[in-house]
């Protein structure tokens, strides 16, 4: 984090006429929040970056598409033709360097020096959802998070042609979520993903009925029109992701895997669905039942301020039971059940051993000294062993996931500012029946 501010200060130093580089507001913890633009145009490209402390690809990708925006407005170098050179000056870029720095210093120990699975779930770290900031609080709920309204103003202010929220899912395969339809998107997907042998997913849990566009590419919906099934559905009317819809942005949230695991991408239909979404759905209650234990022994030994690790812990585990019910509901009439892949179902019992995987590695740091630390580490390394011998993640250094999301972003930009996009453009909502 410190270092992707230091590129930035360097980029407006060195390119005054180019760069600008502002702050534009504080964390809860009081860090300041960076927002760093480069050129001049009409049209406006919003990156948003760290919106996950557990997810360090994004910050690099800022890194390397800023040198390309500085060079693209600069005195014509590395455009193409003519076209692509007017088009690349009427577009101004806003990197938002890292949305929640409070989150990233409390994983710092993994990502300055990623590479181990152990390592990385030693040091993970993802506050609960109501302390994530591209989540608004529901009706009748507290105030924005301070980095939830620094990111409001931005996009109130910016109005983007496109907003891009940089993420990294922790194993699988590269997809992308969209608020509008975009064709081209899968191409650019696949063959971004194909240059780096990093597999596109067929069917991740977090787009569970979700209309797909294309591998590895799906459409979310405006608030009324949203399958009442799809997963995290209420969260997902309160993002961030949403709230420029008025002003007709295009919103995609890219996700790029720290660790592959090929057959994620398997398209072939599996054989009894229902069987494996009972068998993902067991084992996840069971282990959500272990942890819920723990997590009372946990309570009872800490006190009142048990802190945002166990508070983290307690509400992956509360998540735990609510994916069990989600993937459990039937599917809308006409949708396609969860499982109904082979990658799909194969993303579906990888997410039953990840989420309480996680859970388990919160409570281990929450209770580290206390008497309940024993028995949750003993947890994390068994589960942990079992994880990897059962999926095979390959690691993916951070070097080719951060050209995997500049790849895509590049080619969904060019894709999306090419094709005229003003405000007004149809969201995803209005593609369901294709």
């Amino acid at each position: 984090m410190d270092d992707l501010t230091r590129t930035a200060r360097d980029l407006a130093r060195r390119h005054p006429s180019r760069c600008r580089l502002r702050q534009i507001g504080e964390s809860r913890a009081g860090e300041p929040l960076w927002l760093l633009s480069v050129g001049h145009g009409s049209r406006n490209v919003l990156v948003v970056s760290g919106a996950h402390p557990n997810e360090p690809a994004g910050g690099a990708a800022v890194a390397e598409l800023a040198y390309r925006a500085v060079r693209a407005v600069g005195a014509g170098r590395a455009v193409r033709t003519g076209r692509d050179r007017r088009q690349d000056r009427d577009v101004a870029w806003h990197f938002l360097l890292c949305l929640d720095p409070d989150g990233a210093r409390r994983t710092e120990p993994w990502t300055r020096h990623p590479g181990t699975l152990e390592r990385q779930l030693r040091h993970f770290y993802r506050p609960a959802a109501d302390q994530q900031p591209e989540w608004l609080p529901g009706p009748g709920g507290a105030a924005p998070l301070p980095e939830t309204r620094a990111l409001l103003t931005v996009l109130d202010e910016l109005r983007p042609a496109l907003q891009f929220s940089l993420h990294a899912n922790d194993a699988g395969g590269a997809w992308v979520q969209l608020t509008h339809d975009l064709p081209g998107a899968p191409a650019a997907l696949s063959e971004a993903a194909a240059g780096l042998a990093v597999p596109v997913a067929a069917a991740p849990v977090d787009t569970l009925h979700m209309p797909g566009a294309g591998p590895g590419v799906f459409l979310m919906a405006a608030a009324d029109g949203l399958d009442a099934n799809v997963v995290h559905r209420d969260w997902l009317t309160r993002s961030t992701w949403f709230h420029p819809l008025r002003y007709g942005t295009v919103t995609a949230v890219v996700e790029t895997p720290v660790w592959a695991v090929e057959a994620v991408a398997d398209p072939r239909p599996t054989g009894a669905p229902h069987l494996v979404v009972a068998q993902a759905v067991a084992h996840l209650r069971a282990r959500a039942d272990r942890l819920a234990g723990l997590l009372a022994e946990a309570r009872g030994g800490l006190g009142e301020a048990p802190g945002p690790l166990l508070d983290a812990a307690a509400w992956l585990t509360e998540a735990c039971f609510t994916n069990a019910a989600q993937w459990s509901a039937p599917p809308t009439p006409g949708g396609t059940p969860p499982a109904a892949t082979a990658g799909g179902a194969l993303a579906l019992h990888m997410a039953a051993h990840r989420l309480p995987l996680r859970a388990a590695a919160l409570l281990a740091r929450a209770t580290g000294g206390h008497p309940v630390g024993p028995a949750a580490e003993a947890l994390l390394t068994r589960w942990r062993r079992r994880y990897a011998a059962d999926f095979g993640p390959r690691w993916i250094p951070v070097r080719r996931q951060t050209t995997l999301q500049t790849e895509f972003v590049s080619r969904l930009a060019r894709l999306a500012l090419g094709a005229g996009r003003h405000p007004g453009g149809s969201p995803a909502a209005h593609h369901r029946d294709r």
